[in-house]
């Protein structure tokens, strides 16, 4: 029986690496993709309202879509725009340096928060590696930049950022 359930296991071993580099293949062609309002293909699906996005240089970051309603509050078909409602710590008294956002739950994915600005939706995107305590002095939300004195453990280092809003224009769809 030993020699059967070794066989077995280096069978399904072999099958799922086969599926594994199967899967491998298609996540860089996906076959259903997110599209700006300009047809430009945006992001590979992750989740119902969270996509991942190729910002270059090895960069991918989750960013949250929600979708569009009517003037009823009916959901709109076919139609998504982004999410914002994170929050961004900041090292310095005007949001200005030292930006920092929260671990994500989700394993694989870098920390990102997106918050409404008067330029648009940005993408704020965390540095890869262990969380760290900060001395914030300073959290932008939607409603903007709000002074405070906390220590903060759990923050990683904004490594880059990326207006949504202006770069990808809603409305967005899957195609």
């Amino acid at each position: 029986m030993r020699a059967s359930a070794s066989t077995f296991g280096v069978a399904a071993a072999i099958g799922a690496h086969g599926i594994a580099f199967a899967a491998e293949a298609q996540l860089s062609a996906p076959a259903v993709a997110l599209f700006d309002s300009t047809g430009k293909a945006v992001a590979s699906p992750l989740t119902d309202t969270t996509v991942l996005i190729a910002l270059g240089g090895g960069v991918v970051a989750p960013a949250s879509i929600r979708p569009v309603y009517d003037p009823d509050g009916r959901t709109a078909s076919g139609t998504a725009t982004w999410q914002s409602g994170g929050s961004v710590l900041f090292a310095s008294p005007d949001c200005a340096t030292g930006a920092h956002v929260y671990s994500l739950p989700v394993a694989g994915v870098r920390a990102a928060a997106q918050v409404q600005t008067p330029a648009g939706i940005v993408l704020y995107v965390g540095a890869v590696g262990a969380t760290t305590t900060v001395d914030v002095r300073s959290i932008l939300y939607d409603t903007g930049c709000v002074q405070v004195a906390i220590r903060q453990n759990g923050l990683l280092p904004v490594v880059t950022s990326l207006n949504l809003t202006t770069t990808y224009p809603p409305p967005l769809s899957y195609q």
